[in-house]
This record gives structure tokens, C-alpha cells and sequence, in this order.
């Protein structure tokens, strides 16, 4: 079987993360797979680096059909000489479904959009909330592959940075709960007892910028820095601590598994997905979603006495271990291909 494994954002979020571990799935699996990258986009490089093979890069522009006739010829022929087209965002759904009506189409669901689900052939549901959506709308062929990563799970000893480092990550918009953790970050500050023993990084970029800027401005917090997106992720959590997700609605939350790899501690907010990746207290912590001081008094507790969490960090690594890995998802896999291939 070959697969047309398609995936047209330019920016290197929590999809992109997810379309490179698919690519490293594949490859484990010895399905032939062509990766398709938008010109420019930031996993072209990635992909590359990982030698896969036969990158088809294509210019093209998602929302605006008279462009990306551009390379109807190419997309045309790629749809052609593949079995499968495997897309990761509803609008390459829609665009390929337009290049090759009559081919068979995976979409790999990562959130709770009801856009252009018919359109493909089989759905694929990152994480036990999506699959819940996609099985009230009884869309037919619904399957589940948890997210994963195709890194292996760290092995270094895990300490604590003096003053402790806090991160978190994520595209600026008002479901990432950025302007939560800025109001957290200010609570912590008034503490005496804390206000210098900690610094926090927001790695992002977004429409929410500016407003993430002014608050920034307005409240002053002497321990925050708002940063542009960073490519090498692993290696600033390899350099973190505490990994803050203070979102009010996730799907799945890559960013939580790949701080666990890391030995990170994850504060997470119950928002959907963090909710079935972290076992509150014991791999991870919980708090109340839209509650900048619930999220500070989490964080204020970690600060207090942070090696009595060193073994919660390090229960965390060991659940990616067990259960978000490449040889986790090879079985569900094998039953997708099978299914599709029918």
C-alpha cells in the first residue's frame, strides 16, 4: 500500500508534531509513505533531516481554490500513483477530496471540528474525547490512535534549576488560557516567599500577541517572558522544569507528553485531554480550568518543596513510555490499513 501523507500547515504546532511521528509510524511499519509539505513550511526541513524519502513539496495556498489549481497537475498525479491520501487538517481534506474524487481518504482528527468529516473515507481520533465527538455524529469508520511520539523517552536524571524554570507553549489564541497563566504568574509574585525563586517562558505566536503583550505591560510580572515560537522543542524541555498548560479546551495536548518524555513536571489544566494523558497527583497535576489562582496556588505548592515532586517527574516519563509510543500505535495501525484496504 502507498500512502500520500499529507499535511499543509507551516508552523511546527502540535499537528505538525503529530504528522512527523505518523511519518516515523509508517516508516516502523514498512507502509511505503510520501510525505506532501506545503513551500515553506517548517517540517520540511525536519523531514529532510530525518531522510525521508521522496518529500513532495507543493505550492500551494489552502483558502483560496484559484491558487492551489496552480499545482492541480502534480497533486493530480500524486493522488494517482498512491493508494491512500492520509491528511491531518480538514481543509487538505477538502482540497485533495476536490484533486481525486474518487480516492480513498484518511483524516486524522485532532479536535472537535464538524467540517469536512464526510468527505474522507476513514476518520482517526487523536485522543478518547474526539472519538466520543466523531461517534455521536455516526460518521461510520471511526477509529482511535492516541497521539504519540516517535522519540524515544529521555533517560537523563532529573533535578531542579535554581531559580526553577517554568515554560509553556502553544499558538496565542483564547483557548490556550495564555492570558490565565499571566494572571498566575502575577498571584505568584505577591507571594514573598516565591517571588524570585522562579522564571517563566511563554514560547508561541498567534492573534493573541498583542493582547498577551499589554497584559504583560499592565501587570508587570518581573518572572515572565513572552517568547516567538522555538523549533527545538525537546531542547528547551530538557532545560525546563515545570511545564505549564493552562488551556480551557484541548483535544489532547502534545505539549504534555512531550514535557513528560522530558522528566518535566506538567501542571495542566482539566480541560479535555490533559485529562486522559495525566493522572492528577501522581504522574502530573490537575487544576481547574479558568482559575488563574487555583493555577497559581499549584504552581506556589511546587515552588515551596520541589523535590517532593522529582518522583511525580519521573512517573510521568514512565506513563510515554507505556503509553504513547510508536509500538503502541503499530496495532491500531495494522487494523486502520486493513480496514482501508477492504
Amino acid at each position: 500500500m502507498k500512502i500520500l501523507h499529507v499535511c499543509s500547515g507551516k508552523g511546527l504546532g502540535g499537528t505538525r508534531t503529530v504528522f512527523l511521528s505518523y511519518q516515523e509510524l509508517f516508516e516502523a511499519a514498512g507502509v511505503y509513505a510520501t510525505p506532501v509539505v506545503r513551500s515553506g513550511a517548517a517540517v520540511e526541513a525536519q523531514l529532510k533531516g530525518t531522510g525521508a524519502r521522496d518529500v513532495e513539496v507543493l505550492d500551494y495556498f489552502r483558502r483560496y481554490p484559484i491558487r492551489w489549481q496552480k499545482a492541480y497537475a502534480r497533486m493530480q498525479h500524486l493522488a494517482e500513483t498512491h493508494d491512500v491520501i492520509w491528511t491531518h487538517k480538514p481543509v487538505d481534506t477538502y482540497i485533495w477530496r476536490q484533486i481525486a474524487p474518487n480516492a480513498k481518504i484518511v483524516m486524522v482528527v485532532h479536535g472537535f471540528q464538524n467540517t469536512n468529516l464526510k468527505k474522507a473515507d476513514c476518520l482517526i481520533a487523536v485522543s478518547n474525547p474526539v472519538l466520543a465527538h466523531l461517534e455521536r455524529k455516526d460518521l461510520g469508520n471511526v477509529f482511535l490512535i492516541e497521539n504519540f511520539l516517535a522519540t524515544p523517552v529521555t533517560k537523563h536524571e532529573i533535578g531542579w534549576h535554581i531559580p526553577i524554570k517554568i515554560s509553556s507553549f502553544g499558538f496565542f489564541r483564547r483557548k490556550k488560557g495564555f492570558t490565565d497563566l499571566i494572571k498566575a504568574v502575577s498571584i505568584l509574585e505577591q507571594k514573598q516567599e516565591c517571588s524570585r525563586n522562579f522564571s517563566v517562558n511563554i514560547y508561541g505566536g498567534g492573534r493573541l500577541s498583542a493582547t498577551l503583550k499589554l497584559m504583560k505591560f499592565w501587570l508587570r510580572p518581573k518572572n515572565l517572558s513572552i517568547n516567538k515560537w522555538a523549533d527545538d522543542v525537546p531542547a528547551l524541555l530538557r532545560e525546563t522544569d515545570i511545564v505549564v498548560i493552562p488551556s480551557r479546551s484541548e483535544s489532547f495536548s502534545m505539549i504534555a507528553i512531550e514535557a513528560m518524555s522530558q522528566g518535566c513536571l506538567v501542571v495542566a489544566t482539566k480541560s479535555g485531554g490533559p485529562e486522559f494523558i495525566i493522572t492528577n497527583n501522581v504522574d502530573g497535576i490537575l487544576v481547574e480550568k479558568l482559575d488563574p489562582a487555583g493555577l497559581a496556588e499549584a504552581i506556589f505548592k511546587c515552588l515551596q518543596n520541589p523535590q517532593d515532586f522529582t518522583q511525580m517527574r519521573e512517573k510521568g516519563r514512565q506513563t510515554v513510555a507505556a503509553r504513547f509510543t510508536v509500538e503502541k500505535a503499530m496495532s491500531s495501525l495494522k487494523e486502520i490499513l486493513e480496514a482501508i484496504a477492504d
